[in-house]
């Protein structure tokens, strides 16, 4: 299976017209079986670039999945920062489910599981809505045989050469950490801080391996114009950034890790 994971977009006046051509060049060139955007979709929530957005997404020629970010709140209406879930109604008009979004695939025996992080005011740090955690975990929980992929937009781990401000942080990452430990999901996929990093997180004494995918944010300059392409194989997980260098996107390196076996007869942590 061929992941394509893109975050922090913006579509707005700020982003480079350029890149843009370029990644929907490669994206139909790498024809993903899916792409998954981890938030920040939009630059200020409004209608008009989130239909930017979908027009972007529906030229790739790829089906998608969507969380939403911070940045889905409109400036121009405060009200939305005190109630989050109101301005959420523009990305359910364009992209459908806002939480709990549930995909699976028979064919490559993997299920992926989106949560939206973005929390009533002030909106950072993020935080997952308890019945959102107990979904995740039910989930989780029934598919054990299957690779399991989690994605949100603040991050669950920090992100190198990012800001440490406790305002950019994922209040409940370590509810979370703990549910994709005790029930094998392997693949997190987060945004928010425009920076590209892969880490592993290892836990030994559960014979559990943790990968995160931090993308970049492809469309705007400052930062790192970088989308993540995941190949997920029988045996291996590799993962390839790819930079916009020279007016294309490309990739020059590809980082390999040892797929989860999960064995359902050892009795599964509480």
């Amino acid at each position: 299976m061929k992941i394509a994971h893109l975050s922090d977009l913006h579509f707005g006046k700020s982003i480079s017209h350029q890149k843009l051509d370029a990644l929907t060049h490669d994206l139909i060139e790498q024809k993903p079986d899916l792409i998954v955007v981890t938030g920040d979709i939009t630059d200020r929530g409004n209608v008009k670039q989130f239909r930017q957005a979908k027009t972007f997404l529906d030229s790739t020629n790829s089906p998608y999945l969507i969380v939403p970010g911070n940045r889905e709140i409109s400036l121009f209406a405060p009200w939305e920062l005190i109630i989050p879930s109101m301005s959420m109604r523009r990305h359910r008009l364009f992209f459908g489910q806002s939480d709990r979004v549930f995909y699976k695939s028979e064919e490559y025996k993997t299920v992926l599981l989106g949560l939206n992080s973005v929390s009533r005011f002030p909106s950072w740090p993020g935080s997952i809505a308890r019945d959102s955690r107990y979904w995740f975990r039910e989930q989780a929980q029934n598919h054990l045989t299957y690779l399991k992929v989690l994605f949100l937009h603040h991050p669950i781990l920090p992100v190198l050469r990012a800001s440490s401000f406790w305002a950019h942080q994922l209040s409940d990452a370590s509810a979370l950490l703990t549910i994709c430990a005790q029930f094998g999901v392997q693949l997190v996929l987060q945004g928010h801080k425009h920076r590209s990093s892969v880490v592993e997180l290892r836990i030994p004494e559960m014979k559990v391996s943790i990968i995160v995918s931090s993308c970049g944010s492809p469309l705007l300059n400052n930062w790192d114009s970088v989308y993540h392409l995941i190949r997920i194989g029988d045996d291996t997980i590799r993962i390839e950034p790819r930079e916009y260098v020279g007016g294309i996107f490309s990739g020059k390196t590809e980082y390999a890790f040892e797929k989860l076996r999960i064995d359902t007869s050892d009795p599964v942590a509480p």
